[in-house]
């Protein structure tokens, strides 16, 4: 299935909405949905925390916060009730994917709710923006980052991002380093890399169809690594009408000792892909305080001694 054009965009975020913290991966820390729960309640939202479906034990995987359909359930419950304006993951982990059959693609789009999220959870944000064709945002979840307030996620590039229907413009590259120079303008996509490398195969899969701008986080990957799951998405095609791509920090992905380095693979992973490559956003996986990234609007990158990463059009409504 290919994007849907023009994407639609969430209805936005005002003072007093409520927003559902919902855990769709692994299980999360109730310490940490209540530390998350005070923060959004500071920043003038209602949250409603849904507690898990089921015990852990009765999913069969100790691993996931319950059963697929269960959490899909959930999902499908918060995105219909008209009071609920965002859900936002509790956290990542793993199991996200698991939701995709039991999800129906033309209610996410009908339901114009913001879905939040980032790591794990890149499976729901593609197929929110690839497949049903609304925006989403690569966003703080509640455990590790709203949970402990703005140390950990950027509060300007949130908050503007889901409360105001105009254009975001540059977002901050400090640090930022250019692996290839050069220009490239598309809708800004992405996500984990592992993640996006899952799908593969499947009808979930990552299907960028028109000019894209591609954001890869990735964290704790060794450099070999990187390279191998950069040469599966370029070997299926995927990356066929990216026109530049944006990395993460990279986190935790060199060699012990900087013997390898991970841009040495992100140099070798994309050999023979046109279009200018930087790293460095701090978005996703990042020590420092999480940017908010829409997935689904145009953007421009510009890689040279001054990078511009600018978002163009309004992420909401």
């Amino acid at each position: 299935m290919t994007a849907l054009r023009p994407l639609l965009r969430p209805h936005r975020l005002r003072a007093g909405d409520r927003v559902a913290l919902l855990t769709l991966a692994s299980p999360s820390r109730e310490a940490d949905v209540e530390a998350g729960a005070d923060e959004l309640r500071a920043l003038g939202f209602e949250p409603v925390v849904v507690a898990p479906p089921a015990h852990i034990a009765a999913s069969g995987a100790p691993y996931v916060a319950g059963a697929p359909e269960a959490r899909a359930t959930q999902l499908r419950s918060a995105l219909a009730d008209p009071e609920v304006r965002a859900v936002i993951a509790v956290r990542g982990g793993y199991g996200s994917a698991h939701l995709l059959p039991f999800l129906d693609v033309d209610q996410l789009r009908a339901s114009r709710t913001l879905l939040i999220g980032y790591s794990d959870i890149t499976a729901l944000l593609d197929v929110t923006t690839g497949h049903a064709g609304l925006v989403s945002i690569h966003g703080p979840m509640v455990e590790g980052r709203l949970a402990r307030g703005p140390a950990t996620y950027d509060r300007d590039s949130f908050l503007r991002l889901t409360m105001e229907p105009v254009a975001f413009g540059r977002v901050d590259t400090t640090g930022v380093r250019v692996v290839r120079p050069g220009e490239a303008s598309g809708v800004l996509r992405g996500g984990t890399l592992t993640q996006l490398a899952a799908l593969l195969g499947t009808p979930w899969a990552l299907a960028a169809m028109e000019p894209t701008v591609l954001f890869i986080d990735e964290v704790n990957e060794r450099p070999y690594r990187i390279d191998r799951l950069l040469w599966q998405l370029r070997a299926a095609g995927a990356l066929a009408h990216v026109t530049g791509i944006v990395f993460n920090e990279l986190p935790g992905c060199d060699e012990p000792g900087g013997a390898l380095m991970a841009l040495d693979a992100v140099r070798a992973g994309l050999e023979g892909v046109d279009g200018p490559i930087v790293a460095g956003v701090a978005s996703g996986h990042t020590a420092r305080p999480m940017l908010s990234l829409p997935f689904g609007v145009q953007a421009t990158l510009i890689a040279a001694d001054d990078v511009v990463l600018s978002i163009d059009e309004a992420a909401v409504e």
